[in-house]
């Protein structure tokens, strides 16, 4: 089969053909993504010497190199907004500065990036004086602690509410730029990976409100958490004609995240889903689709088997993660169900299991076992499950894409 460029690649895939090889992300959004400190170790043991970039502060993630996207088989990169730190639209990512990851090592973090120490080792992130997010010593990530919307009761309040992430002429340039970078200085597809702010729903009010309070609202209160959505929408409305403007001819997918699933179930019942989420997400795709021909990606990953029909019906085109290892998401069985209407993302290997507790061939075998089922007949794009965690060591997470650059489907 001719070889094909990265970003032909995953535009054929997408298009349900079969490729050279499936297409590969390492790295490619915030939901495939890998930890800061098992990319340093990553590059130590490559001996690639380069600076390590914490682009997404809250999940502590790193901003691979295009080098490093090279070498592990990458065919996509990111394109995000200026702020891409879920809840902190103050972090832009144009202007670094020195700082530390959770294992102590130098990072670049961005240059608005400020915290505190308590006394019990626990760290704040402030903005102008308020805590933002908190990491206790043990923990791996930052915690979203400000939630503005908690004590709000009536459709005032919500109107009151000041969105934090406006358009900018400096994030105008910033996109503008990266754009071009991206597209004429590499042959990668380009995935949008919106912050939460301008791409979910539910888990962007679970943010603002408050998850206990959001919910207490979703049964007592639907008047207003619908109208509370309503604004939302209209925000996204606006960063959206902005942002596609810029980058709609470029981006192969642009991301919808919404995490409606646990291990064992949805966090909602379908008929809630249905009748408060799936409008809103279906103006959101249409509007989307108006402005662009990149496919709509959605990041849900947990057990949402009952309501993967109902994606496909508002236009979403592609699932990440599909997590295998919850209920009822058997990765043949889901793509014998949906796979002639809808694209996989991720699903390349279990990152709660596999990955950190298996072997080395243990994760070939799982690699090659599901680009195998996923990847016959189009419609697949390799990844890990969830992003790799920091103790996952550097021969694991080449095991991981080295197979999957090898494997061929059968």
């Amino acid at each position: 089969m001719k070889s094909l460029t990265p970003r032909d690649r995953v535009i054929a895939a997408l298009n349900h053909e079969e490729t050279d090889r499936v297409p590969i992300d390492f790295g490619g959004s915030r939901v495939t993504g890998i930890s800061a400190v098992a990319y340093r170790r990553l590059l130590e043991h490559l001996g690639v010497a380069e600076d390590v970039h914490v682009y997404d502060l809250k999940q502590q993630l790193a901003d691979p190199s295009l080098v490093m996207i090279e070498r592990l088989g990458g065919d996509v990169v990111q394109l995000h907004r200026l702020a891409p730190t879920t809840g902190m639209p103050f972090l832009f990512v144009d202007c670094w500065k020195s700082g530390r990851m959770t294992d102590g090592a130098p990072c670049l973090v961005p240059d608005a990036y400020e915290s505190r120490q308590l006394a019990d080792g626990v760290i704040e992130i402030m903005h102008h004086g308020e805590v933002i997010a908190r990491r206790p010593p043990t923990a791996l990530y930052f915690e979203a602690c400000h939630a503005p919307l908690a004590n709000a009761e009536t459709t005032a309040d919500i109107d009151r509410f000041v969105f934090p992430d406006p358009w900018t002429e400096r994030e105008e340039q910033y996109v503008k730029a990266r754009v071009k970078q991206l597209y004429d200085g590499t042959d990668k597809a380009i995935h949008a990976g919106l912050p939460l702010m301008n791409c979910s729903f539910f888990e962007m009010s679970l943010v603002l409100f408050g998850y206990e309070r959001f919910m207490e609202h979703l049964v007592l209160n639907r008047e207003l958490i619908e109208h509370w959505l309503s604004r939302l929408l209209e925000n996204d409305v606006k960063i959206l004609d902005r942002f596609l403007a810029i980058a709609g001819p470029y981006i192969q997918s642009i991301q919808l995240n919404d995490d409606f699933g646990a291990q064992d179930s949805l966090q909602i019942s379908p008929r809630i889903y249905r009748e408060v989420f799936k409008p809103c997400q279906k103006k959101w795709i249409d509007y989307v689709k108006a402005r662009t021909k990149a496919r709509v990606f959605i990041h849900c990953d947990g057990a949402i088997d009952s309501i993967i029909s109902d994606f496909i019906e508002v236009g979403i085109d592609i699932l990440n993660p599909l997590q295998t290892a919850a209920k009822d998401m058997d990765p043949q069985r889901i793509k014998n169900l949906y796979g002639d209407r809808l694209s996989f993302w991720g699903g390349g290997v279990e990152t709660q299991t596999t990955l950190p507790f298996g072997t080395v061939d243990d994760i070939r075998r799982e690699v090659c076992q599901h680009i195998t089922m996923l990847g016959k007949g189009g419609g697949y794009v390799f990844g890990t499950i969830h992003n790799i965690q920091p103790d996952i060591p550097p021969e694991k997470i080449l095991a991981v894409f080295d197979t999957a650059r090898q494997c061929t489907i059968n």
